[in-house]
């Protein structure tokens, strides 16, 4: 449970009552097997019981939100400091929304302060995870987070809503005893003209594979000819496969379809294979061709999905498999009717619609997005404007399935800051990356904007909900000065 104090209880009582009424029964809790640990604490805070979570098996995603360590102010990354008279918090967590209002404070900010928040997670990994693939892969930092594994610094990531990941070198991992992830999280105002929170407020997995894998983000599906035939499901599949270890593999790309809910029984006639050598140290496109008759299609009062199984074969065995939803569906723009959805004309009868959750926060707690979704839907809604930054990844995926069309806004500001918000996402939208961060995705000369623009589109590209992009709100550069760049 969180502390709180006494000064604190009056004005969160009503924000922690309505959270009660959203979250009773309805958020599930993650949890893993593990034990907890005592120790000493430093200072003169009562100690507290510090949670070590243990992870093995052979799921590829697993979830790591439960059971981190927070403090409000100065902290420490490396792997022997002593945390144990820290908070134990569960992820998605807001930090700002735990604190005082102030008048003070930045009107904009929600009269809430931001500062600089420290979490850590100790943890155990299975022997079994040896030459393992890991990744580290959080959903959104609000904001200029640094990542740390057992005191070594992985990378950076400034923009407070796309998903970034790391890979965990097995170099650093202690597979005998206990490891330590750290991130450190500095939310200096005024950076928002909106209520923004801060920390990390969207949820944490690792992804886990053998060496050979399919890469992050790494399937595409396509289906070039729906619009001039609406009964062809041909779908152009492109799978990019990995090879991390040290030396070369044959591999065979096989795919299978499915229809959601329905994934014991796979769609008849449709089984692709493709083998092709993959060089060590590399990876590789495969591209595959196939096609059903008749797909259901995507809509918001029909929003049908599909199942994509792809799985990777070295030899007989099978050593990755992931599956990607998707949906059949085409869009179109004319003078006539405007806006098309599978060949009819569609009015957009949508909202803008900000990531915050009242008394929430701005948790991405699923059930909560899912609630908001629902409530549109019943008003009549079936679009939403995601305003304006990049989507969770819950509400794609709520929107996939309850028929909600979006419009994925990847920035507030580009270059300029605005409202004098001078800590902003504009301190860094054309900054590079550098040769010091390890983020996966990122290159050294690439520039932040480039690296969060391709993380909201890897993210979205197989959503039937997202139906257009925009690259920024009422930014202030118009066509002048260097905005012919972007």
């Amino acid at each position: 449970m969180r502390n709180a104090n006494v000064l604190k209880g009056a004005k969160r009582l009503t924000a922690v009552l309505l959270a009660l009424v959203m979250l009773l029964g309805l958020v599930p809790q993650a949890f893993a097997a593990g034990q907890a640990r005592s120790t000493e604490t430093q200072t003169s805070s009562p100690e507290e019981t510090v949670y070590v979570n243990s992870y093995g098996g052979s799921t590829r995603e697993v979830d790591f939100s439960d059971h981190w360590r927070f403090n409000l102010g100065s902290g420490s990354a490396a792997k022997e400091y002593n945390d144990s008279a820290w908070r134990d918090v569960d992820l998605p967590h807001d930090y700002s929304i735990e604190q005082e209002y102030s008048a003070s404070n930045e009107a904009e900010s929600g009269y809430l302060p931001g500062g600089t928040g420290w979490y850590r997670k100790t943890f155990t990994l299975s022997p079994d995870w040896k030459g393992k693939y890991i990744t580290i892969d959080f959903g959104g930092v609000y904001m200029n987070a640094t990542v740390y594994l057992n005191g070594e610094e992985l990378g950076f990531h400034p923009y407070g809503y796309t998903a970034f990941s790391f890979e965990l070198p097995q170099n650093l991992l202690d597979f005998n005893g206990e490891n330590i992830i750290a991130v450190k999280v500095e939310h200096n105002i005024p950076s928002s003209r909106w209520y923004s929170g801060s920390g990390i407020y969207r949820t944490v997995h690792l992804t886990v594979t053998d060496p050979v894998h399919v890469a992050k983000d790494g399937v595409y599906v396509t289906t070039p000819n729906l619009k001039n035939d609406r009964t062809d499901g041909t779908m152009e599949i492109e799978t990019v496969v990995e090879n991390t270890s040290a030396v070369a593999s044959e591999v065979t790309v096989r795919q299978t379809l499915y229809k959601q809910g329905a994934t014991a029984a796979a769609v008849a006639g449709f089984n692709l294979e493709t083998s092709k050598s993959i060089p060590a140290g590399e990876r590789i496109t495969v591209e595959q061709t196939g096609k059903i008759d008749n797909p259901d299609l995507w809509s918001p009062d029909s929003p049908n999905l599909y199942t994509l199984k792809t799985e990777v074969l070295v030899g007989d065995s099978v050593v990755d498999t992931c599956e990607t939803e998707f949906g059949f569906r085409w869009t179109n723009f004319n003078s006539t009717n405007g806006f098309e959805l599978n060949g009819e004309p569609t009015k957009l009868k949508g909202v803008c619609m900000h990531h915050d959750q009242g008394s929430l926060g701005s948790e991405a707690w699923y059930r909560a997005i899912e609630r908001q979704v629902e409530i549109l839907k019943e008003m009549g809604c079936n679009a939403i404007r995601v305003t304006h930054n990049p989507a969770a990844p819950e509400l794609i995926e709520i929107a996939n399935e309850k028929g909600m069309m979006l419009i994925d806004e990847a920035f507030d500001t580009w270059t300029n800051p605005k409202n004098g918000n001078v800590h902003d996402y504009s301190k860094w939208f054309d900054v590079a990356i550098g040769d010091d961060n390890a983020i996966l995705g990122g290159e050294a000369d690439m520039t932040w904007a480039e690296f969060d623009i391709k993380a909201m589109v890897n993210q979205d590209k197989n959503s039937p909900a997202v139906i257009m992009y925009s690259l920024g709100n009422e930014v202030l550069e118009g066509i002048s000065g260097n905005a012919n760049n972007y």
